[in-house]
């Protein structure tokens, strides 16, 4: 069921909003105040949000920065209500992005029209990129052109950039229109996501050479010492940053030896197995990465999710590029993790254990010699 929030100071009008929605089918609920509202957001995921502009500390504008600020929450829609149609409010709104307008008073048709076109016009852009993804992967099935290849690499990747790069615009804007508002450690908060994003688009380049250099079978391999139980907790400190509202992620290491590994591509191998856990985790689910090892023979990397799991037939091929489950239709993705995952792994001259069941979690373990 669709879930929204109405964000309104006025119990009545918030009350009256809530009733109509209700009685539209939607599962919609009230809060006066800002913060709760965020925080609302965050841990309920709301599908749109209806938000009266007119706030003395954090106005309509400051909210949806602070909503979009967040990655679990970058691309829901809001709706703002106005008591005026100010040239500068639409001007300034339309600027940030804002998806729709409505102006006191307004009728509930008015209202259930709005909400209706904007997630009609969410779905269909989740569509359109579903399709783009499915269309890349016929094409490149019967065609292995290296300059088409790359093209069509640059536009898969296109969408999952945007949500890193949000996270750096609202923050930033965040800082600079607010910031004399907020106390140091909120700041640093802010900060953080900036540094942690941008490191994340950076991991999504070198995902786009290592697909590079798999096709055409020269993926570099370049070792170096690594204390990996140091490395390993900087990843997950890094993913810990962006989903804290929505996910735990746990972090244990019982080895202390330091390996030879090739530092970029053991990244990945973390960073993929942990994105995966994430998106098909629940929201609230823990995500547990442990390090374990025989010293100076080996180590063994897992990460445990509580997800929805991988149905046993998909098991076989999941290390193909472009497969994904079955079960996994209506969460967007492209199928590449696992094989870039597969080829690093491969590289270190390790091995990989997955032991999963439709419903009740993945858990996968990589074994690679020190």
């Amino acid at each position: 069921m669709t879930k929204i929030l109405v964000i309104e100071d006025d119990e009545v009008t918030r009350n009256e909003i809530v009733d109509w929605l209700n009685d539209e089918g939607y599962e919609t609920s009230g809060i006066p105040e800002v913060q709760a509202g965020v925080e609302y957001v965050l841990r309920n995921r709301a599908d749109l949000i209806v938000y009266d502009i007119a706030r003395p500390l954090l106005d309509g504008y400051g909210v949806w920065l602070e909503v979009h600020a967040h990655l679990a929450a970058a691309q829901i829609p809001f709706i703002f209500v106005t008591a005026g149609e100010s040239s500068e409010d639409i001007r300034k709104g339309m600027a940030l992005g804002a998806d729709h307008y409505l102006t006191k008073p307004f009728g509930r048709q008015e209202l259930v029209q709005a909400i209706q076109t904007r997630l009609q016009k969410t779905a269909a852009q989740a569509e359109k990129h579903q399709r783009d993804v499915e269309k890349l992967q016929m094409v490149l099935t019967e065609e292995r052109d290296l300059r088409m290849l790359n093209a069509k690499m640059i536009a898969m990747f296109s969408h999952d950039f945007r949500n890193p790069l949000m996270i750096i615009l609202t923050a930033n804007q965040l800082l600079r229109g607010f910031g004399d508002r907020m106390d140091e450690a909120r700041r640093f908060v802010h900060m953080a996501r900036i540094e942690v994003a941008s490191s994340q688009l950076i991991q999504m380049l070198d995902d786009m050479l290592v697909l590079a250099q798999m096709d055409v079978g020269k993926l570099d391999y370049d070792p170096e010492l690594l204390p990996i139980s140091h490395f390993l907790e900087q990843i997950v400190e890094e993913f810990q940053v962006l989903n804290s509202t929505t996910h735990q992620l746990l972090f244990e290491s019982h080895f202390t030896s330091t390996v030879l590994a090739d530092p970029r591509l053991l990244r990945q191998i973390v960073a993929n197995l942990i994105s995966n856990a994430l998106k098909y985790s629940p929201q609230g689910g823990e995500v547990r990465v442990i390090l374990d090892g025989v010293e100076g023979e080996q180590y063994v990397l897992t990460v445990q999710d509580q997800g929805i799991g991988i149905v046993k037939a998909d098991q076989e091929h999941l290390f193909d590029a472009f497969t994904r489950g079955s079960n996994v239709s209506n969460i967007i993705g492209s199928g590449l993790g696992l094989a870039i995952v597969k080829q690093a792994v491969d590289q270190h001259g390790g091995t990989i254990q997955l032991d999963s069941e439709s419903g009740r979690g993945t858990t996968i373990h990589v074994t690679i010699p020190c």
